[in-house]
């Protein structure tokens, strides 16, 4: 029983390592593509389509290692494709979030607008008016 419970865990272990080389390989590449599109001005629009064209290789092998994974473990070939594609907008989501943030317009785009923006000028209370 114990070395049944063993090999399962070995086996396991085995099946997991060989999904996070490539999804370290995906990973390292959106990094580097939000590198890349920041130097290049890409908006963050585009920012999307730009990565998956910069990482269609990385992008590629993570999906097939995730569905092979996923078919080893007894799932249908279509929802270890959907699995696999969720988990790849998980990561290009992300990072696209993760882009638009880094990207924004800094504080000094901030305070141009808010000089157009009239001020509020708060009103007294009827407590501060009684005395």
């Amino acid at each position: 029983m114990i070395i049944l419970l063993a090999a399962s865990t070995i086996t396991l272990t085995a099946l997991q390592a060989s999904i996070n080389a490539p999804r370290e390989a995906f990973r390292v590449c959106l990094k580097e593509a939000s590198s890349k599109a920041a130097t290049d001005k890409v908006s963050a629009d585009d920012f999307e389509a730009y990565v998956r064209n910069a990482c269609s290789g990385p992008m590629g092998s993570f999906k097939s290692a995730t569905m092979n994974f996923d078919m080893k473990n007894n799932v249908a070939r279509k929802t270890a494709s959907a699995n696999a594609e969720a988990m790849i907008e998980d990561f290009l989501s992300s990072g696209v979030e993760r882009y638009k943030y880094v990207t924004r317009p800094g504080p000094a785009a901030k305070q141009d607008a808010s000089a157009t923006t009239p001020a509020v000028t708060p009103q007294p209370t009827p407590a501060a008016q009684a005395k």
